[in-house]
């Protein structure tokens, strides 16, 4: 089997460029990597209960169906902060357009507390927004099924822990 010279100058051509990808696909931080660690520092805050963390990365500006920033941060102080929940991000979808950006997830964890508030699987959608400091934090959190059942929103979430 002869191999030309021409061939040889392809294949290595070939080589490289995939070389190339894979190094520019790792070290090139996409918004869409951004947002996906974003939302993984969230869960470890969460699971550490660092609420200061855990609220670093929610706008100024979140307002969502019935749930406030400061009535989400009063729930997040209630029940996350002794450390004491655990859990585990399933699947995450992001979607980026510009500076902002649609998130999906599911999370599958409980609560270690007297009584669990909360063990299964949870699916979110989060908006999120690019800041004028260049971060993404979260604009908007809502609950979208609980045991794979499909809620209503915030309401059905406060109904069952207040």
């Amino acid at each position: 089997m002869n191999i030309s010279w021409n061939q040889v100058r392809i294949a290595l051509a070939i080589l490289g460029a995939m070389a190339l990808a894979m190094l520019l696909n790792r070290y090139i931080v996409t918004d869409k990597k951004r947002i996906e660690r974003t939302v993984q520092e969230m869960a470890d805050a969460a699971a550490k209960g660092n609420i200061d963390l855990l609220f670093s990365n929610i706008s100024a500006d979140f307002d969502t169906e019935a749930m406030s920033r400061e009535h989400l941060k009063s729930l997040a102080e209630r029940f996350l902060s002794d450390g004491s929940a655990s859990g585990k991000i399933q699947w995450m979808t992001v979607n980026v357009s510009g500076a902002q950006a649609r998130v999906q997830l599911s999370v599958s964890g409980s609560t270690r507390r007297e009584y669990p508030v909360w063990s299964g699987a949870l699916e979110w959608a989060a908006e999120f927004r690019k800041e004028a400091d260049g971060a993404w934090r979260v604009t908007s959190l809502t609950p979208v099924r609980i045991y794979g059942r499909e809620i209503s929103g915030w309401r059905d979430v406060t109904r069952h822990i207040e």
